[in-house]
């Protein structure tokens, strides 16, 4: 599937082509969003959705490790009864070279020292590991960052 198979594109925000599917007034939509979002569980809710399966082997042709295969399990979404193969990009937290070695390495501790709160706080976080923030990087490490890591046997 590419754009040239659509009569027309729109690159709309992402709330916005919700909005339009619901209305009838747009067919699909490509977002990039953690499982459960609020705007699909919505959109399913008010007429049948279908999920377009990404298998692993078309994930693995993308030739980036920032992207790997994933699944959406059955019955995240209303209607959804089966899993479906997709694709996962890691949400990332980036800052710059300035920021000291100390404050990017409580950050990550910080984090990962508190993923129950930040469970409590949102599903999403379900999928958070320090194992799975040091894998498929697009971008180095800052130090501080890198320390942590190091220091809980993550890293090399």
């Amino acid at each position: 599937m590419n754009y040239d198979d659509f009569s027309r594109t729109e690159y709309l925000p992402f709330g916005e082509s919700v909005e339009l599917m619901k209305n009838r007034q747009l067919d699909a939509t490509l977002q990039s969003a953690g499982l459960g979002m609020a705007a699909f569980r919505d959109l399913a809710s008010h007429a049948p959705v279908v999920f377009v399966s990404i298998p692993a082997d078309l994930v693995a042709n993308i030739g980036n490790d920032a992207y790997r295969p994933s699944m959406i399990p059955a019955g995240t979404y209303t209607g959804q009864d089966t899993d479906v193969p997709t694709v996962a990009i890691s949400n990332l937290l980036i800052t710059h070279e300035k920021v000291s070695d100390d404050t990017a390495y409580q950050m990550a501790k910080q984090v990962y020292e508190n993923l129950p709160a930040l469970r409590n706080a949102h599903s999403a976080a379900e999928g958070i590991t320090a194992e799975g923030a040091v894998q498929g990087l697009p971008l180095p490490l800052h130090p501080g960052a890198e320390r942590y890591y190091r220091e809980k046997g993550l890293l090399n």
